[in-house]
């Protein structure tokens, strides 16, 4: 039974995949239907390109996160009690 489950899931992120390349291929069909090719190199980006990068926290940031978190939870159970 586990194994229909991990082939349908494969199956599905199969389709996924296809489903985001013709998404990406009809992105580019409308924008240059709508004319936006003469913008050249600095036009926007696509929003694969865009999901892509993240931006990294910092050590300190994220123990600064963290001590905030503690706190604004430690509030929330205080106050429910």
């Amino acid at each position: 039974m586990a194994r229909n489950y991990g082939r349908l899931v494969q199956q599905l992120r199969s389709e996924r995949s296809a489903l985001e390349r013709e998404v990406g291929r009809l992105t580019q069909a409308i924008t240059a239907l709508e004319g936006n090719e003469g913008r050249g190199r600095r036009g926007r980006k696509p929003a694969s390109a865009a999901r892509g990068r993240r931006r990294k926290m910092s050590t300190a940031a994220r123990r600064a996160v963290s001590l905030r978190m503690k706190k604004y939870w430690a509030a929330r159970r205080k106050k429910s009690e």
